[in-house]
């Protein structure tokens, strides 16, 4: 018997829609299994989840409960639908008033799929690998209490090394253009486009300046002599320190994360109505 998760935001409406999906699904489709995750623990991964994996997971909350969701069962290609519940929100697809539409399409195997590249950031100490972690929106290096600029090394695709002086560097897919990304000043990129971008966190010089790159570079980032502490979080969830000499390398992964499109709005929909960054007319311009 087909499984469908449930994972909800410990917020009472996201718990609240949890238990009407719960009671939908068991009406409607008596043909799948419907489990509950309320509140899903920040440190489980896919790697710590065992047993088959489910055919569609329903994320009730915002962008980081879709995060977490995504690093548990997302990066195995198991479909994922998003349902917004906050006020921002680029990968919900769904707002609760139209979500009943969009989970009868996808229960009945009929709604269509985006598939959103990710990256997979790893970390070497001394040449040695200590970890591989696929991100869906990004990497972000950044120091800890101390204000002080860190040094960081960049090389991409093993060409000359260059030095960024800014309080940090973020690793951004397309999806995470909208993320931290947009609020350090890159670029916003569509998640369709084979693309990455590198974006300095308030650098020390102005010529210092987002790095929009081809999907298949890989970059390494080499922490510098004389940096003070320093952390690597990737997705915003899970953060590791570094030291001096550690090298951070971000190369395409080929795990895809397959989210649920909404019939109803393009990406562009989105960004108008996230962010408004254009103004809407009507068919004549008007």
């Amino acid at each position: 018997m087909p499984e469908v998760v449930i994972v909800a935001r410990n917020i009472p409406r996201a718990l609240e829609l949890a238990g009407w999906t719960e009671d939908y699904i068991k009406k409607n489709f008596g043909n799948f299994q419907v489990r509950l995750d309320l509140n899903p623990p920040h440190s489980e991964s896919v790697s710590e989840t065992d047993g088959p994996r489910p055919g569609l997971v329903i994320s009730i909350g915002g962008d980081g409960t879709i995060l977490r969701a995504s690093r548990r069962w997302g990066f195995d290609g198991t479909p994922i639908l998003g349902v917004n519940m906050g006020n921002l929100g680029f990968l919900a697809e769904v707002e609760p008033k139209r979500f009943e539409d969009l989970l009868f399409l996808a229960l009945s195997g009929k709604a269509d799929l985006e598939e959103r590249c990710c990256l997979d950031i790893e970390v070497a100490r001394d040449g040695e690998p200590l970890s591989v972690t696929p991100v869906l929106n990004d990497a972000v290096i950044n120091k800890g209490a101390l204000a002080r600029i860190l040094n960081l090394k960049l090389r991409v695709d093993g060409s000359s090394s260059w030095c960024y002086r800014a309080d940090g560097v973020i690793i951004s897919t397309t999806t995470g253009s909208t993320a931290y990304n947009l609020s350090a000043g890159g670029p916003v990129l569509h998640p369709t486009l084979p693309a990455f971008v590198v974006t300095p966190i308030c650098p020390f010089t102005l010529s210092s300046r987002p790095l929009v790159l081809p999907l298949s570079s890989t970059i390494e980032v080499c922490i510098e002599p004389n940096t003070p502490s320093v952390y690597l979080t990737t997705d915003g969830q899970r953060a590791r320190p570094l030291v001096e000499g550690d090298r951070v390398t971000a190369r395409v992964s080929r795990s895809v994360v397959r989210l649920v499109k909404n019939p109803h709005r393009a990406y562009l929909d989105t960004l108008q109505l996230k962010l408004g960054l254009f103004q809407r007319h009507g068919p004549e311009g008007t």
